[in-house]
């Protein structure tokens, strides 16, 4: 879990879940963590954001004792399976993180394209003004 940087709410119930699913062996993917399994069940897939491959939402209800956090989820050739959802926690970082926030220009406002050096008349949206 430190070497994928998964994030420290999550591991809690990291653990539970791979204690309960019987986890043996497990592979840092570049995306994931592939963990294998006692049983021989397909491999969870531990993300940053949930647990997958849990063949049904019992198995999944059972490994994390969180059936609000437990959905399906189908992939690209119809394949469904489940995951579990991990604790999420907004963090503050560093001020230099935050994202920027840009206010939104009202709908009605016209947009400005610039104006002309040589004719001082407003360009149009392809560039042109009344020198052209």
């Amino acid at each position: 879990m430190e070497q994928f940087k998964l994030a420290d709410e999550a591991r809690p119930l990291v653990r539970q879940i791979a204690r309960r699913a019987g986890v043996i062996d497990c592979e840092v993917k570049s995306s994931y963590i592939k963990a294998i399994r006692e049983d021989g069940l397909h491999p969870l897939h531990i993300g940053k954001r949930s647990t997958e491959w849990f063949g049904s939402r019992v198995e999944a209800v059972s490994a994390s004792d969180l059936p609000d956090r437990v959905r399906d989820k189908t992939h690209g050739k119809g394949m469904v399976n489940w995951a579990v959802d991990h604790p999420v926690t907004t963090r503050s970082g560093s001020p230099g993180s935050k994202k920027r926030i840009i206010p939104a220009v009202a709908a009605d406002a016209p947009k400005s394209y610039g104006v002309c050096d040589v004719c001082w008349q407003e360009r149009t949206p392809s560039g042109s003004c009344g020198c052209d």
